[in-house]
């Protein structure tokens, strides 16, 4: 994880003026982390107390509190997860033989009752995830995420196109 995210040339810490206590890169392995667990931020947090080898491997001084990680996560932008994935396909070379398809999927943005934003009459928020992957192997190739309200997926459909050509054009490059 640390070789694409060297490849991707993701900064160790996004501002100067942060607190030097964890790095981009930690953060971004904990939160990979804690997805493949299947736990909650909280769970996650006190499972690392028992993870000794992995603290190790990660060099942290000491373990994160959950919050920490959940503000990363929310402050995380559209633009270093891009990168992550156009080198993760570079490091592997996949591009001779990627066979694309796109898709999109939307998800409610607030954990308000249907109950309360009916009576209420608030609008509702929707988040609209579109990628582009590689059928064959599975792989996702590029993401686009956005604030949708009810709007077709069709508007997604050529930038995801052209970033996944950039993407492709660049892994051939790269390989001559």
């Amino acid at each position: 994880m640390f070789r694409i995210l060297n490849k991707s040339r993701i900064p160790l810490f996004l501002h100067k003026k942060s607190n030097h206590i964890f790095t981009v890169w930690q953060h971004i392995v904990l939160l990979v982390l804690r997805q493949y667990e299947n736990k909650s931020y909280r769970m996650f947090s006190e499972w690392l107390v028992e993870a000794y080898y992995l603290r190790m491997s990660l060099q942290l001084s000491h373990i994160p509190h959950y919050t920490t990680l959940q503000k990363f996560a929310a402050r995380i932008n559209g633009t270093i997860l891009a990168k992550i994935l156009s080198s993760f396909i570079l490091l592997l070379n996949y591009v001779n033989s990627l066979f694309i398809g796109i898709d999109s999927s939307g998800f409610k943005v607030s954990n308000a009752s249907e109950y309360y934003t009916d009576q209420a009459k608030l609008r509702k928020k929707y988040l609209k995830l579109s990628l582009s992957a590689d059928l064959l192997s599975q792989i996702i190739c590029t993401v686009k995420i956005r604030r949708a309200h009810t709007r077709h997926d069709n508007i997604d459909f050529q930038p995801l196109v052209i970033r996944t050509s950039e993407v492709s054009s660049t892994n051939i490059s790269n390989c001559s």
